[in-house]
Parts: structure tokens; C-alpha cells; sequence
């Protein structure tokens, strides 16, 4: 699935087609959730901080939901994420996503690849 996101009105929409899509791969509402929660952060992100639009690819393979996150502007994903502080209005994006994910938050050239291990309930 490739969903093209303009504005944060298309973001909602995207993800309420994001988590469809994995709802008719039979995804527990926990994954769906994390996968959601992930995506917002990661694709409200480039929507904040550049001019373009952005992307979301997602695939279900090998037990991870797997999401890439297009960019034309690129994004370098820092060795060590730290949660700034718990009550901060911004720095905490990237320590919720890597919480979620199983393995490393992956910068590409034309954006960032994640995966999510996919818990069975």
C-alpha cells in the first residue's frame, strides 16, 4: 500500500486507511494502534518540517508490520534517541517510535523505514 499525504487532513485519512489494511491482514486493535502511533509521529513530522509532501508504504512480512515514510528532504536518525522530558511539547517523537519498533529506525535517501514485531494476542 502506497498512500501520498499533502496536508494533515490527508494524514488522517491515510492513516484510517493504514490501519484497514492491516485490520483485513487480521492484526490484533494493539498492533493496529502502535502501527498508527508510529506512522503520525514519524509522517506529522516531515508534514512540520519541510515543504513536500510526504508518503507511507506498508507491507506485513515475517511477523513486523514494516512502514517506510517518504521524503524528499532527508532525515538523519540520531545513534542514541533520548526523551528530552516527559512533559516537553516536542523531542519525544522519535524515543515513542523507537519504543515500538523492533530493531533500529533505519535514515534511507528517501526516507525513514521502521518495523513493528507483531504481537499475537
Amino acid at each position: 500500500m502506497v498512500i501520498k499525504i499533502q496536508n494533515i487532513e490527508a494524514l488522517q485519512k491515510a492513516l484510517q486507511q493504514l490501519a484497514s489494511t492491516l485490520e483485513q491482514e487480521g492484526l490484533s486493535e494493539e498492533n493496529i494502534f502502535d502501527s498508527k502511533l508510529v506512522a503520525c509521529e514519524l509522517l506529522s513530522n516531515v508534514l512540520r518540517h519541510t515543504d513536500s509532501e510526504t508518503g507511507l508504504i506498508s507491507q506485513v512480512a515475517d511477523g513486523h508490520i514494516e512502514l517506510k515514510i517518504l521524503s524528499e528532504a532527508f532525515f538523519k536518525v540520531p545513534e542514541k534517541i533520548t526523551c528530552s522530558d516527559l512533559n516537553a511539547e516536542h523531542g519525544r517523537g522519535l524515543f515513542l517510535v523507537e519504543q515500538l519498533c523492533a530493531g533500529a529506525i533505519e535514515s534511507e535517501k528517501d526516507g525513514i523505514r521502521v518495523r513493528i514485531k507483531i504481537e499475537k494476542k
